[in-house]
């Protein structure tokens, strides 16, 4: 990556990396990689990227991290168990069946 450099760094939802990358595919040929992360990308994508950033927005405001916010937006889980897969190295926030409402209103 001779003469390329970070210009910006921030946790995104696969719904806005899939956004992304179909963009520079129209722009021009992706490599294979980046092919492959595109097809990946289309086939988890569950949400659009406005719902997808509403969702994260919501459970910002209910007191999840943005870190976590973006993974459960990300894997839309059903149930108590499904969210603790995603806080598995943590307790479960006492708001967890509030936190489930509201990701219900976009499954």
């Amino acid at each position: 990556m001779i003469g390329k450099k970070i210009i910006d760094e921030r946790i995104i939802t696969i719904s806005e990396a899939s956004e992304i990358m179909y963009e520079r595919a129209k722009i021009g040929e992706l490599s294979y990689e980046q092919g492959c992360a595109l097809d990946y990308l289309q086939k988890f994508s569950k949400l659009d990227t406005d719902e997808a950033k509403k969702l994260v927005e919501e459970l910002k405001s209910l007191g999840v991290d943005e870190k976590t916010a973006v993974k459960i937006a990300d894997i839309l889980p059903e149930d108590i168990d499904d969210l603790r897969a995603i806080y598995y190295k943590r307790d479960l926030p006492e708001n967890a069946e509030e936190i489930l409402d509201v990701v219900r209103k976009y499954i």
